[in-house]
């Protein structure tokens, strides 16, 4: 079950000499870097593999769950005492909370209670079934009594919150890969990790060309609903089908509302494209779980211009300013919305 992400389309010719690719797992989740090398190979694998080892500790870091920074923070949390949140670590706690205001409480970075009840924080422990209504309601009333975060190097305590960047973390972890690399002298360069995708510069003559993939299409053979030739930012796609379960005709996805404590329903598939790839990915998953009636409203109010939509029902739809770059599929319509 894999995320309705974005991919990197190349072109004819399947990999150039000075096209280097490099593929590895981490945060959960299959990595693929991309650089333009310009006759530079040696140099342009030194610098991926600085990219992947940024990745990889960030990731061990950051998993809510494991026994890292945030992992501590969070066991502390649970313990009823209040926690520190290490100097490092801060800009990233500000910058989701910030989101998290900005978006009225759509994207919630505290969520982790919820999604571990769920059984959405490990893909060996998804459900057959919805947890019992109770302890649903128990979970998320502990979240809208939590304390706010005031920007600082301390938080709590706060009984019963678990703090989860899944809904940011990619995002900001790859346009800082991308920085790396272009300190190393590639700024022709794309990074994907799981629909967090992002691109720097060109792939020598041309545009970065990237596929938005359908939702319902299979992970061995993906079927795409549009292209787009992707400049200087991230497209990032949010779906129902990475972590997911049926139950009784019904499809429960990991996108939790935090104003409900339930699944979001209504919505396949939403992509942003936007320079910042933890605004993209962060207000994404806000529109997301806004629903078909709310996600226009709130990305106009976010002033979020280029997104495309796939309906339950599989209706496709765009913003003008991202259906007038798309390249539709033949057997696909996007309806463009004002």
């Amino acid at each position: 079950m894999m995320m309705s992400r974005p991919l990197l389309i190349r072109g004819l010719r399947l990999q150039t000499p000075s096209i280097v690719r490099r593929r590895f797992i981490a945060m959960g989740t299959e990595v693929l870097v991309t650089v333009a090398s310009r006759g530079r190979r040696h140099d342009a694998e030194a610098a991926m593999l600085s990219v992947r080892r940024l990745i990889e500790d960030f990731g061990r870091d950051w998993w809510a769950w494991g026994p890292g920074t945030l992992g501590g923070i969070n066991r502390r949390l649970a313990a009823g005492e209040a926690a520190s949140i290490p100097l490092p670590m801060q800009p990233l706690f500000r910058r989701a909370w910030e989101i998290h205001q900005q978006t009225g409480g759509a994207y919630e970075p505290r969520i982790g209670a919820l999604v571990r009840l769920w059984g959405f924080d490990d893909i060996v422990r998804i459900r057959s079934a919805p947890p019992a209504a109770a302890d649903i309601a128990a979970a998320h009333a502990a979240l809208c009594s939590a304390p706010a975060y005031d920007g600082g190097g301390d938080y709590g305590p706060a009984p019963g919150i678990t703090w989860d960047f899944g809904g940011i973390a990619k995002g900001w972890i790859v346009d800082a890969a991308l920085e790396l690399l272009a300190s190393h002298g590639f700024g022709d360069a794309t990074v994907d990790a799981g629909g967090n995708l992002a691109t720097r510069g060109r792939r020598h003559e041309r545009a970065w060309r990237i596929g938005i993939r359908d939702p319902r299409s299979a992970a061995e053979q993906p079927g795409l609903l549009a292209t787009l030739d992707a400049g200087d930012e991230a497209v990032n796609t949010h779906g129902d089908d990475q972590r997911w379960f049926e139950h009784r005709g019904q499809r429960y996805s990991h996108l939790l509302d935090p104003r409900s404590g339930w699944p979001s329903q209504g919505l396949r598939a939403l992509t942003v494209v936007h320079p910042d790839g933890s605004w993209a990915e962060a207000a994404g998953a806000a529109l997301f779980v806004s629903g078909p009636a709310g996600w226009q409203p709130l990305a106009r109010r976010l002033g979020i211009t280029q997104v495309l939509v796939v309906h339950e029902d599989g209706r496709v739809q765009a913003t003008a300013a991202l259906a007038a770059r798309l390249q539709a599929e033949p057997d696909v319509r996007i309806q463009w919305l004002d």
